[in-house]
């Protein structure tokens, strides 16, 4: 048979994830001993069964009390970063402005005020604290035909209609259910889908074969600087005797600004054994988190930290592949989740939690950066 078992494949998916440190391009998931972390704490709650004498604020501290829709819990970020503390309950905030945060932890929402902190402030937050969310653009490509020569000479991989069909919905059913949840509604995901029924062939290097971004390119002139935010590129990797087996799962160039198409870019290297479906299926319920990972690698590694983000410390050159030294463990769905939300646990100084963040999600996408629509941001 051609299809391996799901045991085998997750072990090829570990085995064949390496990094290529001669290019921008990252894959899979490094690994590491993990770490145990104390967590630190930027503000404190104060309990409400303290008695009077005990609230009195610092010099120069005032206490704030939050209020969320229907009390629900949610993760607080005072400007911008994460505080460790959950609302709804009171904090003690420096007297003047500031902007407050909360992630809605089972709505999956991000609401935010604005506000001035004086003695006794009461902050309620309410449904339209919502802010408005921030579009980006994906354009998806499924190939139809891959050429390359092979251990077996020239030769070609195919796919039908209905196999792009179903590894496009794997990749909306992702970005659905892991990119825009894990974004708390502060992005939203316009997807364009331009399959390539032409042959596309493939480069073949130090870490096997490639669809660069220049083959693309040629191919859909589409392509261009602050048109996109992210191409992500769907080919398959055997099919009978033709194997273009090689040491990646998914592959990313991580600094899309220094890209000549100022766009990020994914490709996932696909074996769909004898039934694409089901090999899917088998994805979704074990190791669901191709999509999101190779789509962090082209943010999360030189984007944002230009833009002056702290994001988590990288492991042999990648910061996406530090989750174990976090203390994160396999599928790392958590890891991707606190990534996005800027709330990766810092144990090694401030500040006390590190990643991306709702208000850095808020701002400049790849493509308005590469427009010159939008200025450099921090938090």
């Amino acid at each position: 048979m051609r299809d391996a078992t799901l045991k085998q494949m997750r072990q090829h998916i570990i085995r064949s994830h390496i990094i290529n440190r001669f290019s921008n391009r990252y894959t899979g998931i490094a690994t590491m001993k993990p770490v145990y972390y104390i967590l630190a704490m930027i503000v404190s709650v104060i309990p409400a069964c303290k008695k009077e004498g005990n609230e009195a604020s610092a010099a120069g501290r005032v206490p704030i009390t939050i209020s969320t829709p229907g009390d629900e819990a949610g993760y607080l970020y005072i400007d911008g970063r994460y505080t460790g503390v959950m609302a709804p309950g009171t904090v003690q905030l420096t007297a003047g402005n500031h902007t407050l945060g909360v992630a809605l932890k089972n709505s999956e929402i991000y609401l935010k005020k604005a506000i001035t902190a004086t003695a006794q402030t009461a902050v309620s937050f309410t449904a339209a604290d919502k802010p408005a969310l921030k579009t980006w653009k994906a354009l998806w490509i499924g190939l139809y035909e891959t050429r390359g020569n092979s251990g077996t000479g020239d030769c070609s991989t195919h796919f039908s209609t209905a196999d792009l069909d179903a590894g496009y919905q794997f990749f909306t059913w992702s970005l659905r259910e892991h990119v825009e949840k894990y974004a708390y509604g502060t992005m939203k995901w316009e997807v364009e889908r331009r399959d390539i029924t032409v042959p596309v062939t493939l480069t073949k290097g130090s870490i096997g074969y490639t669809v660069e971004p220049a083959s693309v390119a040629a191919l859909v002139p589409q392509i261009q600087p602050g048109i996109y935010d992210c191409v992500f590129v769907f080919w398959r990797e055997k099919e009978g005797s033709c194997n273009f087996q090689s040491n990646y799962f998914g592959l990313a160039w991580t600094n899309p600004m220094a890209e000549p198409m100022k766009t990020g870019y994914v490709t996932i290297k696909f074996n769909p054994g004898d039934d694409i479906t089901a090999t899917i299926n088998q994805y979704k319920t074990n190791d669901p988190g191709v999509w999101i990972h190779e789509w962090l690698h082209t943010v999360g590694e030189n984007y944002y930290q230009h833009q002056g983000l702290h994001l988590p410390e990288k492991a042999g050159g990648l910061a996406v592949h530090a989750a174990e030294m976090y203390g994160y463990s396999s599928p790392w769905m958590q890891w991707y989740r606190d990534f996005m939300s800027g709330r990766v646990p810092n144990a090694s100084g401030q500040p006390a939690y590190l990643g991306i963040g709702p208000e850095g999600l808020l701002g400049c996408t790849v493509r308005e950066m590469a427009s010159g629509s939008c200025g450099q941001r921090g938090p």
